[in-house]
């Protein structure tokens, strides 16, 4: 894929549809898509800085693991659940 993706060195796995059903999230593309396509509620503090932090990062002016932490920080705000002791297989 390209450099534009901004990989994460770690993914995040979240349940997002569902108890069980998890999706690993491996870039900060993939966290916008997420963010502004799948997540429960476009509103909170955690979420904006999130969408704010991914644009940040697909342009060049953060490093990709920023949005990677703010996007964990909105998925806590929004309830949903962060699984890092699994290893991602999806």
């Amino acid at each position: 894929m390209a450099v534009s993706e901004k990989w994460w060195q770690q993914p995040v796995l979240l349940e997002l549809d569902g108890i069980g059903d998890y999706r690993a999230v491996r870039n900060t593309r993939e966290a916008a898509e997420v963010l502004l396509d799948r997540w429960p509620t476009h509103e909170g503090a955690a979420y904006k800085a999130a969408i704010r932090m991914c644009r940040y990062v697909l342009n060049g002016e953060q490093p990709a693991d920023y949005a990677r932490e703010d996007f964990i920080a909105a998925a806590v705000e929004a309830f949903i659940h962060v699984d890092e002791s699994r290893p991602s297989a999806s």
